[in-house]
């Protein structure tokens, strides 16, 4: 396993410079967020508004920004997307996908980090939405195989955090590429209770191939019930109630030997948000080097 964090976490604490982000941090290998458009955009997460991505619009650009990488001696874990398949046009959410596929497959990157749907549609049942979301996956998984590039789902949001959902969803796809982008804060967000996040997470670790790693708290009388989605406050990587020491032990178990990749949703919470974020580096590394 190895650290990874992503590249918008990096400018959300003040870098204006994502690779002397990564060296201040000690960071090798970071999250690389690709638009639509396959260009710097503007991106907006956590009440944020940044700069983010590289051009990678040509496959000329990609092969200069791999050769970057490499004299600078970086990596890129995964490329995160924000797709959301929930769309009216089904047809462009697929093409950004196949798009980003084939960035990852010029630069190297074995992982995308997909979306499923990222709003409730009105009349749909478990079954329609794995309906969709298998039309919609099944022709991106043609280029996949292709390059050998996976497609990471995470759980998010109010669908892609339901258990049931991922069960039926990657029981129906059953593709070696296709998996999980396992988010370790969301299930607990989600509302699930503690030890049902430790169950879930240990049910799914197999099909682990990339993470967003964050915590959360509740208050104690809560921890162990069914809550609403949402009821949680963002913690530090190092204070909230999920043990990550055993998760991170749980994947490995299960066989998963890729990034423990920082996606800290607290850090707009603090005056000194960059204070923060180093602690989660050195917890994080101590639980690497030490499993």
């Amino acid at each position: 396993m190895f650290l990874s964090i992503r590249d918008f976490t990096v400018k959300w604490v003040g870098y204006k410079d994502l690779f002397d982000g990564l060296r201040d941090l000690g960071i090798n290998s970071f999250e690389l967020y690709v638009s639509r458009e396959l260009k710097p955009n503007a991106y907006v997460d956590m009440g944020h508004k940044t700069l983010l991505g590289l051009d990678v619009s040509s496959r000329e650009y990609r092969v200069q920004l791999r050769r970057l990488l490499e004299d600078e001696g970086f990596t890129i874990s995964a490329i995160l997307i924000e797709n959301d398949f929930s769309r009216l046009d089904m047809d462009a959410e697929i093409k950004y996908v196949v798009d980003a596929c084939r960035v990852a497959g010029d630069l190297g990157v074995p992982v995308v980090r997909i979306n499923a749907m990222m709003r409730e549609l009105p009349g749909y049942t478990i079954e329609d939405y794995i309906e969709r979301m298998v039309k919609a996956v099944s022709p991106c998984l043609e280029t996949c195989s292709d390059l050998g590039v996976s497609l990471a789902m995470e759980n998010h949001g109010v669908i892609g955090n339901r258990d049931e959902f991922i069960e039926k969803l990657t029981d129906e796809i059953g593709s070696e590429y296709f998996g999980l982008t396992l988010d370790t804060g969301n299930f607990y967000w989600y509302g699930y209770p503690l030890s049902r996040v430790y169950e879930i997470i240990e049910k799914y670790a197999h099909l682990v191939k990339h993470t967003h790693v964050k915590n959360a708290s509740v208050p104690k009388n809560l921890r162990e019930t069914q809550r609403k989605p949402g009821e949680v406050k963002m913690m530090p990587l190092y204070e909230g109630d999920i043990d990550l020491k055993k998760v991170i032990k749980t994947l490995k178990s299960k066989g998963y030997d890729y990034d423990i990749n920082i996606e800290d949703e607290s850090l707009g919470a603090y005056k000194d948000p960059l204070t923060i974020l180093k602690n989660d580096v050195k917890f994080l590394k101590e639980i690497i080097n030490n499993i």
